[in-house]
């Protein structure tokens, strides 16, 4: 297993798991601090077609991009918002994309369209 990655489980308050990965060669400030406060319970809340997960870690970009995949994990600096992407998209304002959904679990991803406004999440590490 590659050893810059770290397993996530994605827990959100209707019953909708997600599993993935973030990886620390990608921005490893953002996913170190990510990684050191796991457990964290949070609010969550989609929006144009991207679940944005309240982080409040204020970091800002490190390889910024505009373009995002599916399944994409990415951290939006504007918003301090962890953001999963539910299809291919140009996104309003740069953002580091740190790892992504496990592809298994992309079939899943159209649940979070039934995620409450404000809901609750819970991101966690490794068991």
């Amino acid at each position: 297993m590659n050893e810059s990655l770290t397993q996530i489980t994605i827990e959100f308050e209707n019953g909708t798991t997600l599993n993935g990965a973030i990886d620390r060669v990608k921005a490893p400030l953002i996913t170190e601090e990510i990684v050191a406060r796991l457990p964290i319970q949070t609010r969550a809340a989609m929006m144009r077609g991207e679940m944005r997960i309240n982080l409040d870690i204020g970091k800002g970009n490190v390889k910024p991009t505009k373009e995002v995949n599916r399944g994409d994990i990415a951290y939006m600096p504007l918003g301090d918002s962890l953001v999963i992407y539910l299809k291919d998209a140009k996104t309003f304002s740069k953002v580091n994309v740190i790892g992504s959904i496990e592809p298994s679990n992309h079939e899943i991803l159209d649940e979070l369209k039934d995620v409450r406004r404000g809901s609750q999440v819970i991101l966690k590490g490794p068991p």
